[in-house]
Order: C-alpha cells, then structure tokens, then sequence
C-alpha cells in the first residue's frame, strides 16, 4: 500500500532523474526553514528540497513545496542562479507521474523568498510550491495509507543507576490537592 513517505519519496526522485546534474543536492525535507536550518543547508547549495506541506483528504490532493536554495558567487549578486534553477525545475514538477496520481501536478507557482538576513549570507530561497491529486485509495486505510505496525514507536526508558554507594531512580509522586 503507498503511504504520504512513498508519494513525497517518489516526487523527489523523479525531480532528481529529471535534473540530472550532481552539483545540484536534491533531497527530501521535513517542512519549513529556520535561519539556522538555512546556514546549515546553505553548505550544500545550489539545492532542492522537497516538502510535503498539507494533504487535503476531501480533495485527495497533497500540497508541495519545493525549496530552491542557492548561495550566489560575487559574479552573481541578483541570484540568477537561483532563477534559472526555478526555470528548470517548474516543467520538470509539471511532467511528475505516478500510478496512484490521477493527473500530473498542478497549481505550479514560485515566490521568492530573498531577505536582508540571507543576502547577509549570500543566500537566497524559492519555494516552488504545487499539488498533486492522487487516487482516494491512498486515503483509506485511515492512516495515510501507513500501516501503525510499520511505525518506530519510542516506548520509554525505565532504568536504576548507581552514583557512589546511592541507588537513583526516577519516580513521580502525585498527591490530591491539599495532602
């Protein structure tokens, strides 16, 4: 059964077949940027990272975004970099196909997210956000299409550990109010 990991999984890899170019890191993310999170993924510039922002069950559409991220040169300081990677990438989202979608993507559009706090890092960022239909299949199993056994369940950690010659333990006390 596919589940919202293989969808967004699928879409990054069909971006990174359709690019083609190892200079340019194409990865999955997790969501939104933080400024240090943009420091750190600066590193590794120019860069796609794709999103999975919001799955709409009613419309059996899941939203993208696809970060562009790209640290200029001093030959470059308007970023054109960054643009033509934007350029690149929107028909190649455009042509994204799978058996479990019903149409290729739609609602393509790109926004500049340049700032004075990443010009200070010679940075700038795009979200290529669009959506992808897909069958309602992949909405009925009630969890995404993700099995619960499938899942890595941290489960908690008892433990006694011993400091000098004293025994220590974590232990809660909860009294009524008043005792």
């Amino acid at each position: 059964m596919i589940n919202f990991v293989d969808i967004r999984n699928e879409a990054v890899s069909q971006i990174k077949k359709a690019i083609a170019n190892e200079k340019i890191y194409i990865e999955p993310h997790p969501g939104r940027f933080s400024e240090i999170e943009i420091r750190q993924a600066a590193q590794r510039t120019p860069a796609v990272l794709t999103s999975i922002l919001q799955i709409r069950k009613e419309q059996n559409t899941i939203d993208f975004v696809s970060w562009v991220l790209y640290r200029a040169n001093n030959k470059d300081m308007l970023y054109d970099g960054a643009l033509k990677l934007v350029n690149a990438l929107i028909p190649v989202i455009g042509n994204l196909d799978a058996e479990w979608s019903i149409d290729i993507p739609s609602g393509i559009t790109a926004e500049c997210l340049f700032s004075g706090q990443l010009d200070v890092m010679n940075v700038t960022l795009w979200a290529v956000r669009w959506s992808w239909e897909v069958l309602p299949s992949v909405f009925e199993n009630g969890e995404g299409g993700i099995p619960l056994g499938e899942l890595d369940i941290f489960e908690g950690y008892d433990a006694e550990h011993e400091i000098g010659n004293n025994a220590v333990s974590d232990c809660v006390t909860i009294n009524k109010k008043g005792e």
